[in-house]
């Protein structure tokens, strides 16, 4: 796991491509470290998740997650993920919290 800190801000980038009950775990720990700082999840190198990592999602909000692959991101769309976590496209945005990626969900009416 790659960790970036700036002034504020602290990046947790995992470098396994799945994020499993393991990963997880590591990552929570990680993350109980640097409470006091916005903490970043880049999903640059991760191309599967199991239920654990969006469980774990639930317990430490306020959280960012940027650099979503596209399956990962629809899954998150389907779970809503985007209401208790804010998902944005790439680092800068989560730095300056602008551009997040919302689900709206509307609907046509006719």
């Amino acid at each position: 796991m790659e960790i970036k800190l700036f002034d504020k801000f602290c990046i947790l980038t995992p470098l396994s491509p799945k994020l499993d009950k393991r990963e997880c775990i590591r990552l929570y720990n990680e993350i109980r470290n640097y409470k006091n700082l916005s903490i970043g999840i880049d999903l640059t190198f991760v191309q599967d998740c199991t239920i654990e990592f969006i469980e774990e999602l639930y317990k430490i909000t306020p959280l960012g997650i940027f650099n979503i692959s596209s399956d990962i991101f629809t899954l998150f769309n389907m779970m809503n993920v985007d209401k208790l976590v804010n998902l944005f496209v790439s680092e800068q945005d989560f730095k300056e919290n602008k551009h997040r990626l919302i689900n709206r969900k509307f609907n046509v009416i006719r």
